[in-house]
Parts: structure tokens; sequence; C-alpha cells
């Protein structure tokens, strides 16, 4: 697949297909991974591989309590002063597949990477939190380029230590997401998208 076609058809998906992934595909995707930039030069990263229904019951316990916590019927519902917008709409979606969008994935893969702890001070104190997610873009388009798909899970406030400490991550590394890959069903509703108008992005020399 051309590099725009993957970046044009890379979506978010939260049903997949019974459909086995071979690992080779997976070690590809990753080593697509590998050639992000890194800010140390490094590459200090690890990915932790979930392959068993026991594996991800256990390591998603949290995630399937949020979900099945959530009503999305009542949060759709609820009195609001301006019409419901987009992201409220993927809320509801996302939210009660919070724990299939990852049990039902052949695979999950959680990249690990160096970091005690994020302090948001100076921007360039991020740079092991940025250089990740560069990561883990790379991970989306090439899981696209293979034709397969990938729902993505951020870690909700103490749920990242719970994750961490099932996993048995070392204390000097950080989880950023966890990401479902395989065949994505063409049978799951697709949710409108919020579509970015570059000519108002644009800003030329300064701000103003």
């Amino acid at each position: 697949m051309e590099l725009y076609e993957a970046i044009n058809t890379r979506r978010t998906v939260r049903e997949f297909l019974d459909k086995d992934v071979d690992f080779d595909i997976i070690q590809r995707i990753l080593k697509a991974g590998n050639m992000a930039p890194t800010w140390n030069h490094n590459r200090n990263w690890s990915y932790i591989v979930l392959r068993t229904d026991e594996e991800k019951e256990y390591v998603l316990e949290s995630a399937k309590k949020i979900a099945k916590k959530f009503d999305a019927k009542k949060y759709l519902n609820a009195p609001r002063p301006y019409p419901i917008t987009l992201a409220q709409k993927m809320y509801a979606y996302a939210m009660p597949r919070q724990y299939t969008m990852l049990k039902e994935a052949p695979y999950v893969i959680i990249p690990v990477f160096k970091s005690k702890e994020l302090d948001g001070k100076y921007v360039s104190r991020l740079n092991p939190f940025s250089t990740i997610w560069c990561v883990i873009e790379n991970i989306f388009l090439a899981a696209t380029a293979e034709g397969l798909a990938c729902s993505m899970r951020i870690p909700l406030n103490e749920e990242h230590d719970i994750v961490k400490e099932k996993l048995k991550v070392p204390a000097t590394y950080m989880v950023p997401v966890l990401i479902g890959i395989g065949y994505a069903d063409p049978n799951e509703e697709k949710l409108e998208q919020n579509v970015a108008d570059l000519g108002k992005q644009l800003h030329f020399g300064s701000w103003k």
C-alpha cells in the first residue's frame, strides 16, 4: 500500500473479525515501529505481546470494569445546553467497547518506554513520551499497509499502574497505550469524522 493511501485509510476500529494474524506480520509492524525517530538515539522501547484469552482477561480487567459501568444511552440523553458533538457521539460508541475491542483482537501489543514519570514543566522533558508516540503512529500505519487495523486504549488514571504491575514492567518504564491488532470487521458502524480545514490551520510567520 502506498504511504498516502495508508495515511488516508487508517482508522481506529473497535470490531475485529475472528481471523488469525500471522505473527510474521506482527513482527514486520513492530520493526516499522522501531524505525521511528528517537530523542536519545537508544530506541530503548520494548513490546509486550498478549495472545491468549487468559492473558488479555488478566491485563484488561480495569478496562472491562470501566466499559461495563458506562451507560451510553444515559450519556447521550443527558441534558445539554448545546447539540451533542461528534466527539461525544464517538465517546458514547467507544466507551462500551474499551474491553472487547482489545479482547477480541488476535494480538494486543503494549509498547513500553523508559521514563519513571512524566514531567511537563518543559516540553523537552516530554521527549521520551513524544518519541514513543512516533513509534505508535508507525505501528498504526504499518498495520494499515498490511491490510490490518488497530484499536487503542490509553490507560486511565490509576489503570496505568495496575496494568504496569500486572505486566511486571520495570519501575523505570511506562505504558502509553494498549493496541489491538487484527482484521477489521467491514460491517462495523462507521461514525462521522470531523475533517480539519488546513487553510484555517495555517499561520505564516506567526500566529497572527
